[in-house]
């Protein structure tokens, strides 16, 4: 299947999906160039990890238009000196 079948596919997956595909692809890169990344334990680890993952909410934090916050730092910068 040519890359340009495959991207549209990809950019339909989930953000774990898209996750597991990376993690998929450099296991078989490395394994091409005769590195063997993955063993049991690293399985274990790995798994444990997305089990994590999919058992929490991610949030994400941005310091744009966080004005309470430059607010703050200020402050805290201006009591300093």
């Amino acid at each position: 299947m040519p890359l340009t079948e495959l991207l549209p596919i990809v950019n339909q997956l989930s953000a774990q999906d898209k996750l597991r595909l990376i993690h998929f692809l450099l296991l078989a890169v490395a394994k091409e160039e005769g590195y063997e990344l993955q063993t049991p334990e690293t399985q274990a680890q790995e798994n444990l990890l997305l089990n994590q993952l999919e058992a929490t909410d991610a949030v994400v934090w941005s310091p744009y238009d966080a004005h309470g916050a430059a607010q703050t730092l200020s402050e805290l910068l201006t009591a300093a000196k």
